[in-house]
């Protein structure tokens, strides 16, 4: 059977970041998130980067929110802000990961494993796998250590059908295609279908995975999905591709959900301006409640379901993680 797996790059330095992303796959689609893709017998991955970070926090998000499993990228220069909030996001999501000095030049530079695990010892990355990567070999490792690290499917993740959108476009004589992560059940042709927000009705036309045509797409895939009867223009990153008859895929102005406070920086208080990222999907608002529980007001009519990443930032202060839903 073959893995599909979904590696993210959490890292601030451009040149670092790249040089790993490059050693695992093809460069493909390319926005704010950059997407790398490789292929074996038995393994798919898509290596996701954050273009423009630190400059723009929100690329960061995104490549958690769609990541089975992270690289915490240290570059050669030393630890960051960008590795500081980098490593909040990622223990306040729990995803697993691997932590990486990376560059041609890493020699001797084992000791920022030390001083990372001094500085953040609140976090879970301290008890991450150390690796060193400077060549081919040290991509290689990093890639099996991340394998390994994969927990399959998100729990519940066969109940109902959720594709979370990262890039749309229109393509001539076939109409939308979108490019997302199916999260939950499975998506078949000539499958009925409707988006959140908007709640605009289509069919799946024809699919792709790894530029293949596939007849159907289960959780964890990565998949091309040509539909007929949508708008490209509703089809913007972060909308989630449903079921049309579905119950447990909504849209709302009012989001509630357990929340994961950040270890570092002060907390928020009620009332204040936020923005929240809801699985792909972006908002600012307003904290309703904030303890155990996070009740959000949003701005914009947002789409969700029981699966779904969802991070809330502050985009005024650094580091800009004030939690994610557990």
């Amino acid at each position: 059977m073959v893995m599909h797996l979904q590696a993210g790059v959490l890292m601030g330095d451009p040149e670092a970041r790249n040089y790993l992303a490059n050693q695992w796959g093809k460069k493909s689609t390319s926005s704010d998130i950059t997407l790398y893709t490789v292929s074996s017998a038995d393994l798919v991955q898509t290596t996701v980067v954050p273009e423009g970070y630190p400059k723009k926090p929100l690329a960061l998000v995104y490549t958690a929110h769609m990541s089975d499993s992270v690289v915490l990228g240290v570059p050669v220069s030393g630890i960051d802000a960008a590795v500081g909030e980098s490593a909040i996001l990622a223990d306040t999501l729990q995803i697993p990961g691997i932590k990486a000095v990376v560059g041609e030049q890493t020699q001797g530079l084992d000791s920022y494993f030390e001083q990372m695990d001094k500085v953040f010892s609140k976090l879970s990355i301290k008890n991450w796998k150390s690796q060193m990567v400077y060549d081919g070999s040290g991509a290689t490792a990093t890639r099996t250590a991340l394998r390994e690290l994969h927990p399959g499917p998100r729990s519940g993740a066969d109940d109902y059908l959720a594709i979370e959108v990262d890039h749309a476009f229109p393509v001539q004589g076939v109409g939308s295609v979108i490019l997302g992560t199916v999260t939950s059940g499975t998506v078949e042709k000539g499958q009925k279908v409707q988006t959140f927000p908007e709640k605009q009705k289509g069919i799946v036309r024809s699919i792709q995975v790894n530029d293949e045509d596939a007849r159907e797409a289960g959780p964890g895939v990565h998949v091309g999905i040509a539909l007929k009867g949508i708008l490209p223009k509703y089809l913007e990153r972060g909308t989630v591709i449903g079921a049309d008859n579905s119950d447990q895929v909504s849209e709302s102005m009012e989001l509630k959900f357990p929340i994961n406070h950040a270890k570092f920086g002060k907390p928020p208080e009620v009332g204040d301006r936020v923005h929240v990222i809801s699985g792909l999907y972006d908002s600012p608002a307003k904290i309703v409640e904030w303890g155990d529980t996070a009740v959000l007001q949003m701005d914009k009519m947002t789409p969700y379901h029981p699966t779904i990443r969802a991070t809330v930032l502050d985009l005024n202060r650094k580091p800009t993680v004030l939690g994610s839903k557990l």
